[in-house]
């Protein structure tokens, strides 16, 4: 019967007793380093991927390469590679196993344990084997001990908006049916890793954990991640019903939940719009989330990531008093980091979507000032999908729409789950008086992103529709729906306050207009003010003449 025994330089490995020898002595591996020697040792010469060694030595089972570098350092001490001429490592790749292997007969003598004299009490031979023993026992204490030590200091510290995936389980009692919550698990990794400053586990890893009893707390450790994402998914004739969860590591904790139900008709646009939807929404609760973990943290000074997340936040508030102060936080990132991409383009968003809603100060500043900080977020990141829906919109200032379009379908090709985008490019189609378009983007946006904090630039849009088409009965609803859902956006209370008057409510639309004027960040009082055309089609320069005998109806002043 083969023993499988190799020599290796002066040691013999033998894997029928799980034993690395050095002469007599035994040298003291953990199982895993163990297991890892002898399949560098069964494959030398070669490069074995980081890969192949995971997948190997921990099979089906999710560590991290901090577990795969403390078993080779393991065994290059056992093997005295302290120049690491045997274990060769290939950066970013994986190690080069370097040492001639001999693969010993079954009946080759050298470096077999020697035999089987029995020793009297007190004999020599017993004491040498007892120092043995103790040398042994003292070596797997020590390594145990420096084992959890290391452990201890290089526990994975958690980083920004770091999660996992689960596989969305299957409710349905046939197995086949599972395939669903595989494409959405995979496809949900890939739309997550795209959000700024994520770092996502991948699929593959994340499959291992499949129908295992998962501890979240010791997840997060192990992987170095604050967030999980699990699910399910249920199949009935008619339709798929998905439940997600998102869980806090550290205390296990469920930060957000929902449930929805979408339509089997059509299984490819399923899947995307259950992908889609749920990337948006976990894009704000992650960032919430992150908001507050920092406000609440023992750590007072924050760092630039922070201070720009919490910016990010607070910009999802269109109006109110704490618009203002939120954008000091991303100039406070920026002292920090200069080239911090979320806070340039937090800050070029704030200059530039103000000077579209008509509320700028001075509009040829702003525009500027955004367009220098969106240049550098581009320079430092031109794969950032947000940085390309804030230049479309200071191109939309420049009066270049339909090159804010190219800009604003850039930034959705990106990321397709960025509700930002659709409603960029709703938007740019209003000013082209384009009111289907607008329509189609404002329903998909919804749709996409149905608790979305930006939800009442949606409502307005389809306002805005309704009214260039006239349609005033529609619009007015709209626009009621948009003021509740936002009464601190000076540019929905206007809208509400011109098709009031025009309907004929002029009661109300006085009210409202008192109210638009009462408003802190209200900068357009007079109807010369409301001057903004980005572009000059005769289509939208007829809305804006209209819109404008609306507010004059109300009892705006001229000038």
């Amino acid at each position: 019967m083969s023993t499988d025994r190799y020599r290796v330089g002066e040691f013999t490995l033998d894997v029928s007793l799980a034993c690395l020898r050095h002469g007599d002595a035994a040298v003291a591996l953990r199982p895993k380093s163990f297991a890892l020697l002898q399949h560098m040792v069964t494959h030398p010469g070669r490069l074995i991927t980081k890969d192949e060694l995971l997948s190997e030595i921990w099979p089906k089972v999710v560590v991290t390469e901090d577990s795969l570098t403390r078993c080779i350092s393991e065994v290059r001490a056992a093997l005295g590679d302290t120049e690491q001429t045997v274990i060769k490592t290939v950066s970013k790749r994986g190690y080069i196993f370097a040492e001639t292997v001999t693969k010993l007969d079954d009946d080759d003598p050298v470096a077999q344990p020697r035999g089987a004299e029995t020793p009297t009490k007190g004999s020599f031979v017993q004491r040498r084997r007892q120092k043995i023993l103790l040398l042994t026992l003292f070596g797997i204490l020590a390594a145990a001990v420096w084992y959890v030590a290391i452990r201890e200091q290089h526990a994975i510290a958690p980083q920004h908006l770091s999660l996992i995936v689960l596989p969305f389980a299957s409710l349905n009692a046939d197995p086949a049916q599972g395939y669903l919550g595989d494409v959405i698990t995979d496809e949900l990794t890939t739309a997550l890793s795209r959000l700024r400053g994520a770092t996502v586990i991948a699929a593959s890893s994340a499959f291992t954990l499949k129908g295992k009893h998962i501890d979240m707390r010791q997840l997060g450790a192990d992987l170095g991640v604050r967030y999980v994402l699990e699910g399910s998914v249920l199949r009935s004739d008619e339709s798929v019903r998905i439940n997600a969860k998102l869980v806090d590591t550290q205390d296990a904790s469920t930060l957000w939940s929902d449930q929805f139900d979408v339509s089997r008709a059509n299984i490819l646009r399923t899947q995307d719009d259950i992908v889609t939807r749920l990337a948006s929404a976990l894009h704000g609760e992650l960032v919430q989330a992150e908001i507050r973990r920092s406000t609440t943290s023992a750590t007072p000074n924050l760092d630039a990531e922070d201070l720009a997340m919490q910016c990010e936040a607070a910009s999802y508030r269109l109006g109110g008093e704490a618009m203002t102060p939120s954008y000091e936080l991303c100039e406070r990132a920026l002292s920090i980091d200069p080239r911090n991409v979320r806070a340039l383009v937090q800050l070029a968003f704030y200059y530039g979507s103000r000077v579209g809603r008509v509320q700028s100060p001075d509009p040829a500043a702003d525009l500027e000032r955004a367009n220098t900080l969106v240049t550098r977020a581009l320079e430092i990141d031109p794969g950032y999908y947000a940085a390309h829906c804030v230049k479309a919109t200071v191109l939309e200032g420049k009066h270049r729409v339909r090159d804010a379009i190219a800009a604003a379908e850039r930034c959705l090709a990106l990321n397709p789950s960025y509700a930002g985008a659709y409603r960029v490019l709703a938007l740019l189609h209003f000013f082209l008086a384009r009111p289907e378009k607008m329509l189609e983007y404002a329903d998909r946006g919804i749709r996409l992103s149905p608790r979305d904090p930006q939800t009442s630039i949606f409502l307005l849009i389809k306002g805005w529709a309704y009214f260039m088409m006239e349609q005033d009965d529609e619009a007015l609803e709209w626009l009621r729906r948009a003021a509740a859902a936002s009464p601190e956006t000076p540019t929905i209370l206007a809208a509400l306050t011109s098709e009031l008057a025009l309907t004929g409510h002029d009661a109300e639309a006085s009210a409202m207009l008192a109210q638009y004027l009462a408003l802190k960040h209200t900068r357009s009082r007079t109807i010369a003010q409301w001057d903004y055309l980005p572009d000059d089609n005769s289509a939208f320069v007829q809305f804006d003449a209209r819109f404008k005998s609306g507010l004059r109806r109300a009892g705006m002043p001229e000038r």
